[in-house]
């Protein structure tokens, strides 16, 4: 466990006292490869190390995910492409709010929703209709939250939605659109300095077969040691069909001959939180609240690699028929926010797992922080 994760919690108040929380296995090169368990039934497997990056990202520790983009002015989570910009206009724009909350309340990191699975992006792609610059806003608002990261020490992280509802090559030509997603992806890593995670969404779209519910493929539930994982066998076959056609792997060198130290994951879903797409570097735990036990060292390319996760949830408690759990996006009806003390909990959470922490934050169509979160996270910082 990196040290800067207990005095976190300690620092901030969030925390549990010292003697309460799990003492974690250090992890040490040249380790015999056995798993190793808590105190709170948290399982780590000690083989591998993380990478330098993987330790800086770790480091994090807690981080505010942002969802903003068309589906803010249309009362909806998804949408299908075709929701006319002319809405899209945020009046009162104010990323520094967004960074000086997330800061106050001991973020480290912040990261934007680029593109959802609409395809309407909050940069001036050169390659797309479909983005801010056909809006009466016309501005970057990618660009306006980079400076006010800056200035409030934060770093930034961007989720890119593979699957695009708008990019009409993404339905009629896989080569063709792969091509499309590089310059995009150019965009976002040559024009807005370092960013710390790219973390794709939508691979499941182009997933055609082994995607059923889950204890029904042989080797996709298994359990050893209080451990519940995948056979590699089941996750080889899972991700061959849909990497092939995103050309995953094609996309993870690219992304690393940009910036190297950018540090790469694919949502796996609520359905196999934890589960890898090979390749990557994070793990994605959505909706991954209560200690669980997390593999952490996984088979791939010939080795063993260390695979830290980030769990991500949202701030909203209410929801809706599609996401009972809680909305993404702002919607004018929904007040609920989740407590400081729920939001302790995650936290918690996260240190026992040796995760980090990713809340999400819907801002309103004005384009501020719902007062509800401001209020709550405000309550997080410290005296």
């Amino acid at each position: 466990m990196s040290y800067n994760r207990r005095n976190f919690l300690k620092n901030t108040g969030l925390g549990l006292a010292t003697s309460m929380l799990p003492s974690f296995p250090v992890l040490a090169s040249g380790v015999e490869n056995s798993y190793q368990t808590t105190s709170n039934g948290i399982t780590f497997d000690p083989k591998a190390e993380p990478t330098e990056a993987q330790r800086k990202w770790m480091d994090l520790n807690f981080g505010m995910f942002v969802h903003f983009g068309i589906n803010t002015y249309y009362d909806t989570e998804w949408s299908d492409g075709t929701l006319d910009p002319v809405k899209f206009n945020p009046t009162e724009l104010d990323t520094d709010q967004w960074c000086r909350v997330a800061k106050e309340a001991g973020m480290k990191y912040i990261v934007l929703i680029t593109k959802h699975h609409d395809g309407f992006c909050l940069w001036p792609s050169k390659y797309t209709d479909y983005s801010v610059k056909v809006s009466p806003y016309k501005g970057d608002l990618l660009g306006e939250l980079v400076k006010s990261a800056h200035k409030y020490d934060l770093k930034i992280g961007l989720y890119y939605s593979l699957w695009d509802r708008h990019e009409k090559s993404h339905d009629t030509d896989d080569w063709a659109y792969v091509d499309f997603m590089k310059k995009q992806i150019k965009e976002l890593l040559t024009n807005y300095g370092p960013i710390v995670e790219l973390w794709f969404d939508g691979f499941w779209k182009k997933q055609k077969s082994g995607w059923t519910s889950k204890k029904e493929i042989i080797g996709e539930h298994v359990e050893s040691g209080g451990v519940v994982t995948r056979a590699e066998e089941f996750i080889e076959a899972w991700r061959m069909e849909g990497a092939y056609r995103w050309q995953m792997d094609h996309l993870y060198q690219y992304i690393k001959s940009l910036q190297p130290d950018c540090l790469v994951m694919n949502n796996s879903t609520t359905s196999y939180p934890g589960v890898p797409l090979h390749p990557v570097d994070i793990r994605s735990g959505e909706k991954y609240t209560d200690p669980t036990p997390d593999k952490k060292v996984w088979r791939w390319n010939g080795g063993e690699v260390y695979m830290p996760m980030q769990i991500e949830t949202t701030m909203s408690t209410k929801g809706n028929e599609q996401f009972p759990s809680g909305n993404w996006f702002w919607h004018e009806w929904d007040h609920s926010a989740a407590s400081r003390e729920q939001i302790q909990k995650w936290l918690e959470t996260a240190n026992q797992m040796n995760a980090n922490l990713l809340l999400n934050v819907g801002p309103m169509a004005n384009g501020k922080l719902r007062p509800e979160d401001v209020e709550v996270l405000g309550s997080l910082k410290t005296n």
